[in-house]
């Protein structure tokens, strides 16, 4: 389910002098030129963070690096340097704070301080040696590095990144879809689509259900109930349970951690992963409706007593 509908916005048909490229980004940037020239990868391609880098650089640094090694089969080494050769072709990644950046930007007559009040956007130049990645923040430096994964095409043996000019930050401050917590052996799988769909697409907010299948472990009568639930529903084929008289009721949710109980480790693991990709973590736990996992076993909780498995707790209900 998701609360942001999701397109791909394409920007297409963009022509320069002397190239038939496309370069295609979601979301559309705020500025963006075609340059015609394109970045090729050879074996000298290095990523370049600054001499001392913060743990942000060093990540993206290693993030791109596996990249390129996971998806294309490049080999590309990450060096720390103060300075760059002219020659050297490099991917430099930095906020406009980095010694490095600021170096190159001085050199190359760039204004390191274009996006420097806008810590979520950032700048990217891609030319026949560079491709740089300058960033407002921490966070418009992953957007920025995020773009560029975006431009990246593979062609037989030969690998490279279209010519551009980009200049861009957020239309919007949230940014969000909204998931179930996925089950035990769908951890890795649920991993991949936060750093290769949602990061990747500059989404920042993840709204994860969690309730009726996270430990708990103060109340495992919940835990209890919710795998009595689920049997019940699979057993019979049903997607929720009537009500006393028949009438549909709300929807179970139980797939939520695919009909399981994951452990809290697990859940604070996705949070810091996704926080490690400048997505914030949303709990949701339902209430009033979709209670089930409450209900289950706390049936005097409920709105209708005699119900199957209820649904709803009423909120008149001193007794919690």
């Amino acid at each position: 389910m998701f609360l942001a509908s999701i397109c791909m916005l394409m920007i297409s048909s963009i022509s320069a002098s002397q190239t038939n490229e496309k370069a295609e980004i979601f979301p559309c940037p705020q500025k963006m030129q075609l340059l015609p020239e394109q970045f090729v990868f050879n074996e000298q391609t290095i990523i370049a963070i600054t001499d001392n880098p913060n743990e942000h650089d060093k990540f993206l640094a290693s993030f791109l690096c596996a990249e390129f090694c996971d998806r294309y089969g490049i080999p590309v080494q990450v060096k720390t340097l103060s300075h760059i050769a002219p020659e050297q072709k490099a991917i430099l990644i930095g906020s406009a704070d980095s010694p490095l950046i600021k170096t190159v930007c001085g050199n190359e007559n760039i204004d390191a301080n274009i996006i420097k009040n806008q810590s979520e956007g950032y700048v990217l130049r891609v030319s026949n040696n560079r491709a740089l990645i300058m960033g407002g923040g921490d966070a418009g430096t992953f957007y920025g590095l995020q773009s560029l994964r975006q431009l990246i095409r593979k062609d037989n043996n030969s690998v490279s990144i279209c010519g551009v000019d980009i200049q861009d930050w957020p239309y919007k401050s949230f940014r969000g879809i909204k998931v179930y917590m996925p089950g035990k052996n769908n951890l890795k799988f649920f991993k991949r689509f936060l750093s290769n769909f949602m990061a990747k697409y500059k989404y920042n907010k993840l709204i994860l259900e969690v309730s009726p299948c996270m430990r708990f472990e103060r109340h495992p009568e919940i835990n209890a109930g919710w795998l009595d639930l689920v049997q019940d529903l699979k057993y019979s084929r049903r997607e929720r349970p009537a009500g006393p008289k028949g009438q549909i009721q709300d929807s179970a949710n139980y797939d939520a951690g695919d009909g399981e109980v994951v452990e809290q480790q697990d859940v604070a693991d996705i949070v810091q992963y996704a926080r490690q990709h400048h997505i914030e973590v949303i709990p949701e736990i339902p209430s009033l409706t979709h209670s089930y996992y409450l209900l289950t076993r706390h049936r005097e909780l409920a709105e209708v007593q005699d119900a199957e498995w209820p649904d709803t707790y009423c909120p008149l209900n001193r007794t919690f």
